[in-house]
């Protein structure tokens, strides 16, 4: 089964608004550059290398024609066009905006609360970049190996070449296997977490490192004996392991739900003279994590520092715990700051670019599609991609009483 959405943007009706100040917004449409050709001189191959190897780069770009340019012409155009932010050359202006195409796969019955906010995200993405796009839903229902080869050949059937598939692990690993022949990128999963090496170049991941979280924050106080509560979900058990890992003298750890451990706020007690002056790794989600850290502050534990990844960078976090509970508190981060106009435009839609990793991964994946497809499109995203894995930052945070702060 798949939903089919189609749009062919003639004339954009979707407002784009710029910041104005505080909450309000303006009608003002965001400024962009253009380059304009002045020269009526044909320039050849070794003319525009000659405008290069001077600096000359404008001129370098308003003289690239579709008879002077070759693949290598081009990638150093579209370098030069993504660092300038520019927005239209004569080159593009001078032939049609392609009809940008991409498919969305996921497993309903496996991400259910994703699909509709990663449609969003796409939906946002696209309508802000103001182009001609086909938009396709596919849901495979499950994410068996064979329910994933239906659905990949259903979707290359159709005439889409390019997927981003919103999947588990188990549906990554599916992929990996099926070899696919187009190109497919994974927002959801890192290429770490498949079983086996990854097997063929047309699959991309986009997954955070909650390895490398945990390695730059164990880096923080390295001496200090390390303690972890862990939820034991697939993700908290990997995380667990990436924690033991990096941790040699990591001396207690257990497994916390509070529906598995209700008897939790005698059991802590117990634990009062093991956690005191340890570094805490909380490898669970938001709501356990503040029942730990409510009862470390009532039983006067008092912890080195208290250390989570990017499963606890979410602002219900500041709602639900005291700001005393926090104290000490480090969370790592790979989520950056992006334009106000991108993230507001998919407030409209109400998706998360701020605080929801998926939805960010997600966006990412679109404009690598989307830049391919229209080279001169405006780029909000910095991060690069390595052997098939995006490569994200990771900074440090403290969760003050209204916001995750950056370690100084």
């Amino acid at each position: 089964m798949f939903k089919r959405i189609v749009m062919c943007v003639l004339v954009l009706v979707y407002p784009q608004f710029g910041l104005a100040s505080g909450k309000y917004l303006s009608p003002l449409p965001s400024p962009s550059i253009e380059v304009l050709n002045l020269q009526s001189k044909k320039c050849n191959t070794s003319c525009l290398r000659g405008f290069l190897e001077k600096g000359q780069v404008f001129s370098f770009i308003a003289n690239v024609d579709k008879d002077n340019q070759n693949e290598a012409i081009i990638a150093e155009l579209n370098t030069l066009l993504s660092a300038l932010e520019i927005s239209e050359i004569p080159y593009f202006l001078g032939t049609q905006k392609p009809f940008f195409n991409i498919a969305l796969m996921f497993p309903r019955k496996s991400v259910g609360r994703y699909s509709s906010t990663t449609t969003n995200v796409i939906l946002s993405y696209l309508l802000s970049q103001k182009g001609h796009f086909n938009f396709e839903i596919f849901d495979s229902k499950t994410e068996s190996l064979e329910d994933m080869q239906a659905i990949l050949q259903a979707i290359y059937t159709k005439g889409y070449r390019q997927v981003i598939a919103i999947v588990t692990q188990e549906g990554a690993n599916a992929i990996n296997m099926l070899q696919p022949n187009m190109l497919v990128f994974i927002p959801t999963v890192h290429k770490m977490q498949l079983e086996r090496e990854i097997s063929t170049p047309n699959v991309i991941f986009g997954g955070i490192s909650y390895l490398e979280q945990i390695q730059k924050l164990s880096a923080l106080n390295p001496n200090v004996s390390a303690t972890s509560f862990y939820d034991d979900s697939l993700i908290g058990r990997q995380m667990q392991a990436y924690t033991q890992e990096v941790n040699s003298n990591l001396i207690y750890t257990q497994s916390f739900n509070i529906k598995q451990n209700p008897n939790f706020p005698k059991e802590i007690k117990g634990l009062k003279s093991t956690l005191r002056a340890t570094r805490i790794f909380l490898n669970t989600p938001v709501t356990n994590s503040s029942i730990i850290l409510s009862q470390i502050t009532y039983n006067d534990i008092r912890p080195k520092a208290i250390y989570s990844t990017q499963i606890n960078y979410n602002p219900s976090l500041l709602s639900i715990t005291q700001e005393r509970d926090r104290a000490n508190m480090y969370i790592a981060n790979s989520i950056m700051p992006l334009q106000s106009l991108l993230v507001e435009n998919a407030k409209l839609l109400s998706a998360d670019l701020e605080y929801n990793w998926i939805n960010y991964t997600t966006a990412f994946a679109i404009e690598y599609f989307y830049t391919k497809s229209v080279p001169s499109a405006k780029r909000y995203f910095k991060e690069k991609i390595k052997e098939q894995q995006v490569q994200y930052n990771v900074e440090i945070l403290q969760p003050t009483n209204t916001r995750f702060a950056p370690l100084k």
